[in-house]
């Protein structure tokens, strides 16, 4: 699964937030494309469309985040 996430600009103080979440690459390049087509410039600010690997396994942290175990 792929995930479409839009990243917002912290210094113009542009909210980030999940566009959606897909079953193949194609479609969710093709979503965060036409997303940074039309929303590039949102809230007077800069924002990014980004397509992230979903995990396969569900409320696991990623290795490079290292928290702890409580």
């Amino acid at each position: 699964m792929y995930l479409v996430m839009n990243i917002g600009c912290m210094e113009c103080e542009v909210s980030s937030n999940v566009v959606g979440i897909f079953t193949d690459k194609e479609t969710a390049v093709s979503v965060a494309n036409k997303c940074q087509e039309k929303y590039n410039w949102r809230e007077s600010g800069d924002n990014d469309f980004v397509v992230f690997d979903m995990p396969s396994n569900l409320n696991v942290i990623n290795e490079e985040y290292d928290i702890g175990k409580d």
